[in-house]
């Protein structure tokens, strides 16, 4: 049960703990205030022009920074220039976060899915290779959740599953279920009868539920999942209380 046993117990904060307006999402203030709280974080990694690894979430700056240019194609050098939701918050290189938390919480670190997955990958394990903090890695993309459990069979390698059946065909014949440590399901899925086959094969394999945002989806998390990303009441009156943690 090993597997299992990283994930009871505290809650993770989906790209920290943020509100997008004061406290932007995988932002270095979004994790300081998750690590203040005491809660796990879920963020997001990209590996830039010049190989650098930054923290953001979405294929193109635009909802962000205001700015359309993919993560991949910009130059480290000018993480300055691209300011979060209107902060002075930017985005974060992969470094700067894991100097932040320091082993003080857990962490989910999703490998975005890329043509370059196997150079994100070797930079990933490479940057992680001195940290101490308890750490898991998971991806959308079966070819990474693949390449990483080949390479470091000793890590908690994750495979994401989303609402699309498409995604979710391509990962099933590639059986990366039965390779993985822990499957990341959407809440719309969670129900599935696919998951529980899977942990009924195998005892040690985990199910982690996201995005978690309403007490009914908590509720419903809690019945079915190991444990949750989730997002609280900061942004939205309709959301889940934070959940206890320290």
């Amino acid at each position: 049960m090993k597997n299992r046993d990283f994930f009871r117990g505290i809650p993770f904060a989906h790209r920290g703990l943020h509100d997008n307006k004061t406290l932007p999402e995988n932002s270095l203030a979004a994790f300081r205030n998750a690590v203040e709280h005491g809660y796990g974080i879920e963020f997001d990694v990209y590996l830039t022009d010049d190989g650098t690894l930054i923290v953001h979430h979405d294929p193109s700056l635009k909802r962000s920074c205001g700015i359309k240019i993919h993560p991949e194609k910009i130059n480290s050098s000018r993480l300055d220039d691209y300011k979060l939701f209107g902060t002075d918050e930017r985005i974060p290189r992969f470094d700067e976060v894991l100097a932040l938390v320091d082993g003080k919480v857990k962490l989910i670190i999703e490998v975005k899915i890329t043509k370059k997955y196997q150079k994100t990958c070797a930079a990933l394990l490479d940057a992680l290779k001195d940290y101490k903090g308890e750490y898991c890695i998971e991806s959308f993309d079966p070819r990474t959740v693949l390449w990483l459990q080949e390479k470091r069979p000793d890590l908690l390698i994750g495979q994401l599953y989303d609402p699309s059946p498409l995604q979710r065909f391509y990962c099933r014949r590639m059986k990366t279920h039965e390779k993985a440590a822990f499957l990341a399901a959407s809440i719309k899925t969670l129900k599935s009868g696919f998951y529980k086959k899977v942990q009924n094969a195998d005892p040690s394999t985990a199910i982690v539920t996201w995005t978690i945002r309403t007490p009914e989806q908590l509720a419903l998390a809690k019945e079915n999942a190991d444990n949750y990303i989730f997002e609280s009441n900061i942004k939205n009156d309709g959301y889940i209380p934070m959940p206890p943690a320290k």
